[in-house]
């Protein structure tokens, strides 16, 4: 009932948003756009517009034994949606973003306030306040400093980097440095999160091979305590032991806690201990636009300690388990960074480099990640030929002290059964457009070197008339080294086609 009453507000939204639309632009992502505001040249407005879509996506699974035809194999219908609205005052803004799909509606109704944004200009100081996605570093829908927002990885990396990235609760102050000094266009922001949200893990054919590693083999040992306390009180009752009733009720607690115990594994993060903080200065010397920045908060992903594993499978079942009980940990993170970005001639050049500083300083601690080292180069170049864009970044880390990791052997989070503790990956993007931007062919690689796993995401989109796309794309996953070295082996069956339409308003 309650998905009912959402989808009939988000109808009657999106009714609202047809009649009052009044301009078709989407450029709501920017912060930076602020460094041009003039609060004399703006006019009250109200405008709103959103988009549909829906797409089939076709599975061509590699693993062709399971089926007996083409005609088997599975379809997804995705259907999706957005609605933005804003309000531009004088010397005030509010943003309303709303999104619909599938596992929002299902698991996360709360999200369907995809951003929500109040802000403020005083001056050369501008205040910001809501539910927010912010960007931070010189990378090209791939960065290494920007760390505020957690990934949802429901639909892999199929998304577009800002749609997978989720908004929260955070206040943001920028101030806009009136003077020219050795920095032209200074300006210092800081932020502060009161919470954090964990990265979204993918479930069903996205499900990571690590979750279902740590899964399986909680709910293994679960099955075994509950087998073996099953045992001892039938045997109890057998030999009219005067423990019977205690271990009988043991037993069926036990029993009836087995059931939400996969559920019950990831800390509860929407707490004050896991707010985040950071500060940043950008501005431009010369050609280049660079950047220094620092951030506190936690890893979006969980470390595990695997000597808390057995302890807390026992009190869960128990009934007794605690927070300070979980064996999965989101580990303390302090980021120290700095970013460049200049163009010269048809060519933009970016770069982002970034110390991961973690409470296991000398990497002997097997249950927190070593402190590594991180980085992002590359560049676009607009070749003089159609439209053509040529994109090529590659985003690496490297882990320090790794030497200690093959000491703690498999119990450390960051142990390699193959001894790689780098991982570097490179993305190249080939972008064009014709008959004035109606048709766009694009196609994205995506290479991990050590790894050997690829990817290529082509995609076409055709504009039948006004705001309708067609849109042809697909995904194929491989990987060219040993499967056991592969960091998305488990998803090498996932290969799509996609079909679908889009509507912009």
């Amino acid at each position: 009932m309650k998905y009912t009453k959402l989808m009939l507000c988000a109808a009657a939204l999106l009714a609202c948003g047809a009649a009052f639309a009044q301009r078709f632009d989407d450029d709501f992502d920017s912060f930076d756009s602020f460094d041009s505001f003039d609060a004399s040249s703006r006019e009250k407005a109200v405008d709103v517009h959103g988009q549909v879509e829906l797409s089939l996506r076709y599975f061509v699974d590699g693993n062709q034994s399971e089926f007996d035809s083409f005609g088997d194999m599975p379809l997804d219908v995705v259907p999706q949606g957005n609605l933005d609205f804003s309000y531009e005052g004088s010397k005030a803004d509010v943003e309303l973003k709303l999104a619909f799909n599938e596992d929002i509606i299902k698991n996360y109704p709360r999200k369907v306030i995809d951003e929500l944004t109040m802000r403020a200009y005083l001056g050369s100081v501008t205040i910001e306040a809501g539910d927010m996605k912010v960007v931070w570093g010189k990378g090209d829908k791939l960065h290494v400093l920007d760390n505020f927002n957690a990934n949802d990885y429901y639909y892999f990396l199929i998304p577009d980097y800002i749609d997978r990235r989720i908004a929260e609760p955070m206040v943001r102050v920028a101030w806009n440095c009136p003077w020219d000094f050795f920095l032209h266009s200074f300006r210092i922001e800081g932020i502060y999160t009161p919470m954090m949200t964990a990265d979204r893990l993918g479930t069903g054919r996205w499900t990571p091979a690590q979750v279902t590693a740590i899964t399986d083999r909680v709910t293994t040992l679960a099955g075994t305590k509950v087998a073996t306390m099953q045992a001892e009180a039938i045997t109890a009752i057998k030999d009219s032991n005067p423990l019977a009733p205690q271990l009988l009720a043991a037993y069926t607690r036990a029993l009836s806690q087995s059931g939400t115990l996969k559920d019950n594994l990831y800390p509860n993060t929407y707490r004050l201990k896991y707010g985040q903080a950071g500060i940043r200065m950008t501005g431009t010397i010369g050609i280049v636009d660079t950047g220094l920045s620092y951030y506190y908060g936690h890893y979006k992903q969980p470390s595990v300690d695997a000597s808390k594993i057995d302890s807390y499978i026992t009190r869960y079942l128990a009934g007794a388990a605690t927070e300070d009980d979980k064996f999965l940990s989101y580990d303390a993170l302090h980021v120290f960074g700095a970013e460049a970005g200049m163009a010269v001639g048809p060519v933009n050049l970016r770069a982002e480099l970034a110390y991961y500083l973690t409470h296991d300083v000398q990497g002997t601690d097997a249950a927190v990640r070593n402190n590594s080292v991180n980085w992002l180069f590359g560049f676009d170049w607009n070749i003089p030929v159609s439209n053509l864009n040529v994109n090529v970044q590659t985003v690496g880390q490297y882990i320090v002290k790794n030497s200690e990791i093959k000491s703690n052997g498999a119990l450390d989070t960051e142990y390699d059964a193959n001894g790689i503790y780098s991982n570097n990956k490179i993305m190249l993007n080939i972008s064009d457009s014709y008959n004035h931007e109606k048709i766009q062919p694009s196609v994205t690689f995506i290479y991990g070197i050590e790894r050997g796993d690829f990817i290529i995401k082509p995609e076409l989109t055709v504009n039948v008339f006004g705001g309708l796309d067609a849109i042809a794309s697909g995904m194929y996953i491989t990987h060219f080294y040993d499967r056991d070295k592969s960091e998305f082996a488990s998803f090498t069956h996932n290969s799509f086609v996609s079909l679908g339409m889009r509507y912009t308003f």
